[in-house]
């Protein structure tokens, strides 16, 4: 059993190497013969339709300068091809040349005369010509021709060449029927009849691929017919009359004009002539062995005897086959299509080139030909075969099994929605050159794998734009979202609602969540802290109302009181005593009022010199003596021996030192210490006082410096209650810094002046 199968298995090896073999053997034997028997029929590679235009066009040049040789006149190509009559034929040898008819005097009076219509047509023929005459000027040096009328040469150029394998027309026709042409590229005649009009053109060399039809086609066009439609001009265009124009180039001509003048004449295969046949008919056989082998790829297995079509060589993944399949069928196809495709036979030159026989080179060459082959045609059976496998094992378990993207899917979906994630993700307070060169760099590997697909990849291309569309479509789409979630958010802050959250994800707005945190947080304190002021407004008014009421009051008691007649002297010094200490009272309290308020908006001009610190301080102690005897504390002073000089205004520095321990002997609890240090550093002087407070510090110490703000709530103790506040001013003012800290009972206050 076991040698029958594997005489089955050899079978089948064979069968498939002969479905294999035999369309290979026939493309080797097809296309080098068929090449070679198309080059035999034509051997000129370039475009009749332009040499035909080159040589009807050289027709009207020659034409032109027959009639200004014969008249010996500059006459214009206006004249020579748009007027009804020349003076060559209706004048006299005896007339002057300048002389013209009456009737081509009026023709040409008239077409100056129609509005300036015949003025632009003029200067577009006079372009016209000139194109046509640079156009010959290529040809002339490697052109021969011959102009004959009435089989009389009356233009010829070929004794100027030297030629002298033909001498005239004649004998160019004479070649023709002897079917040799010697080494010419190309002979063309065209001839035109008594009225202009064209009597036959001919390709001598080439007949049998309808050049001279091609030739006869462009020589009956009319030539100015778009100046004609554009400028409304109604003359009709003249051809050369009874005359024969007779062309030829030799291949070495043609040659040598092709190599000093490339591009200026088509390759030939761009109008159906040459070898473009020849390729077409070459891809069809090519298809129609490529087909066979695929047919026999898929029906060889419906044979069960032969045991084939299941073989693991055949069990490929789905884009190898592809890109495999893909490679091999545009490389053939190139060949196939393109007959001077690897027709330069480099092996048989390199060992030709070593010594090799010409035999041995031939075979070792034709082997490498027919292995090509081969490749090409087993690459097609084995792509049909692996893609046989989606009808024998179904569409679905194919997809799971064969097919490496579908097994890779989660992973490649995963891997795509990170990226996308990151993009919608992107911290633009970032360096995005990352993000950029990512993007970059994927869209170079696609697009590069498209550029290996070669005609394929155009099919490619459009899907990866469609593909690429939608995703940035989508990309848009979600960031046009995140923005309006970002508009509904400032615009909540805008209309006041200042604990708005975002509870979305904001994307690559996402930073912008932070900083309308900051914006909310800043918009809270502005408007607590408009609240404060709004409150110490009131406070303000309130507070100063108290405290100039209070003395007032008592001034205005006082003085009714003097009124009475019935005082006694001694009621009356009393009287006027007290009227003086609330009128002083009322005073300072105005006077620090002003004071407060100027600081306060920076209006003081301060006179700043070079102040010793602590002789000041001493002397603030000394002045202030009487008031601290006054009462039962007992004040600590820690100040340095050496001179501290500050540039200040002593003038409210003073005051500074002054309101603070007034300030002291106020509040400070009875029997207790007060002290007062003064710190010397490399930077900056700080002076220190500390007292225990009379009653508890149940206070802001942000707000005891604020105006009319007392430690007191009941507001009993003497004073404006802008002892603090323009001790702060002040200081500040100068540069300075001052600190209420507060620690239990403990009332601190430290003042920083910087060196």
């Amino acid at each position: 059993m076991d040698t029958k199968l594997k005489n089955y298995r050899k079978l089948t090896c064979i069968i498939i190497g002969i479905i294999i073999l035999l369309p290979s053997l026939a493309m080797m034997i097809l296309r080098p013969h068929y090449i070679r028997q198309q080059q035999e029929q034509d051997t000129f590679p370039y475009s009749y339709r332009d040499i035909s235009r080159f040589l009807v066009e050289a027709t009207y040049v020659l034409h032109a300068e027959e009639v200004q040789g014969e008249n010996n006149t500059s006459l214009t190509p206006y004249d020579i091809f748009l007027s009804q009559s020349l003076p060559a034929e209706s004048a006299s040898d005896e007339e002057e040349p300048e002389e013209k008819s009456e009737k081509e005097s009026l023709d040409t009076e008239d077409s100056f005369n129609e509005e300036d219509v015949a003025g632009v047509a003029f200067e577009a023929i006079e372009s016209q010509y000139d194109n046509w005459y640079n156009d010959f000027s290529y040809f002339r040096s490697y052109l021969e021709y011959e102009v004959l009328s009435e089989n009389d040469v009356i233009d010829s150029n070929r004794d100027s060449r030297g030629a002298s394998s033909l001498s005239n027309a004649r004998a160019l026709s004479q070649l023709n029927n002897n079917g040799q042409y010697g080494d010419y590229a190309f002979i063309a005649f065209i001839e035109y009849g008594k009225n202009g009009n064209v009597i036959s053109t001919s390709f001598l060399t080439h007949e049998r691929n309808n050049a001279s039809q091609v030739l006869n086609e462009i020589a009956k066009e009319n030539p100015i017919e778009d100046i004609q439609e554009e400028y409304d001009f109604n003359k009709s265009f003249q051809n050369p009359k009874n005359k024969t124009y007779c062309f030829a180039m030799t291949q070495d001509a043609m040659s040598a004009f092709m190599d000093t003048y490339p591009g200026i004449i088509e390759m030939s295969t761009d109008y159906g002539f040459g070898y473009a046949n020849s390729s077409t008919d070459l891809l069809i056989v090519f298809m129609t062995l490529l087909a066979a082998v695929a047919i026999a790829a898929l029906l060889l297995p419906f044979i069960k005897v032969l045991h084939t079509g299941e073989e693991k060589i055949f069990s490929a993944p789905l884009e190898i086959v592809c890109f495999i399949g893909c490679c091999a069928f545009g490389i053939s196809v190139s060949i196939a299509s393109d007959p001077n495709t690897l027709n330069r036979q480099a092996i048989y030159s390199v060992l030709t080139s070593l010594g090799a026989p010409q035999g041995l080179s031939q075979g070792i060459q034709y082997i490498w030909g027919l292995m090509g082959w081969i490749a090409v045609f087993a690459l097609c059976y084995w792509t049909v075969s692996c893609l046989r496998a989606v009808f024998t094992m179904g569409p679905m378990e194919y997809l799971r099994k064969r097919v490496i993207t579908y097994r890779i899917w989660p992973w490649m979906r995963s891997t795509a929605l990170k990226i996308y994630n990151s993009l919608l993700h992107i911290n633009l307070t970032d360096n995005t050159n990352r993000v950029l060169l990512k993007i970059v760099l994927i869209n170079f590997i696609i697009l590069g794998f498209i550029s290996m697909l070669w005609f394929w990849g155009i099919g490619a291309l459009v899907i990866y734009s469609a593909v690429l569309f939608y995703l940035l479509q989508k990309y848009l789409k979600r960031i046009q979202e995140q923005y309006q979630l970002l508009l509904e958010a400032t615009n909540e802050l805008a209309k006041g609602n200042l604990n708005g959250t975002i509870p979305e994800d904001l994307g690559i707005f996402e930073p912008f969540r932070d900083e309308i945190d900051k914006i909310q947080t800043g918009f809270k304190k502005a408007v607590d802290e408009e609240v404060k002021s709004t409150k110490m407004k009131t406070d303000l008014i309130t507070n100063v109302s108290h405290d100039l009421k209070t003395p007032l009051t008592a001034i205005i008691t006082y003085v009714d009181l003097l009124k009475k007649e019935d005082l006694s002297e001694e009621e009356r010094e009393k009287y006027i005593g007290i009227l003086d200490q609330k009128a002083n009272r009322l005073k300072v309290l105005i006077e620090d009022l002003f004071e407060v308020s100027k600081a306060t908006s920076k209006a003081i001009t301060l006179n700043i010199v070079d102040v010793d610190i602590v002789s000041l301080l001493r002397q603030v102690k000394l002045e202030l003596q009487d008031k601290i005897d006054a009462t039962d504390l007992i004040f600590r002073w820690q100040l340095p021996e050496e001179k501290i000089i500050l540039p200040l205004d002593s003038q409210r520095t003073y005051r500074v030192f002054e309101n603070l321990i007034v300030n002291i002997t106020k509040y400070a609890m009875p029997h207790s210490r007060a002290y007062i240090t003064m710190e010397n550093t490399e930077n900056h002087v700080k002076i220190i006082m500390k007292n225990i407070s009379a009653t508890e510090l149940n206070f802001n110490p942000n707000e005891i410096t604020e105006r009319f703000v007392r430690g007191d709530a009941s507001r009993n103790t003497e004073g404006s209650g802008l002892g603090l506040a323009i001790a702060k001013s002040f200081t500040e003012l100068q540069g300075g810094r001052l600190e209420i800290l507060t620690d239990a009972d403990l009332f601190t206050v430290e003042i920083t002046f910087l060196k």
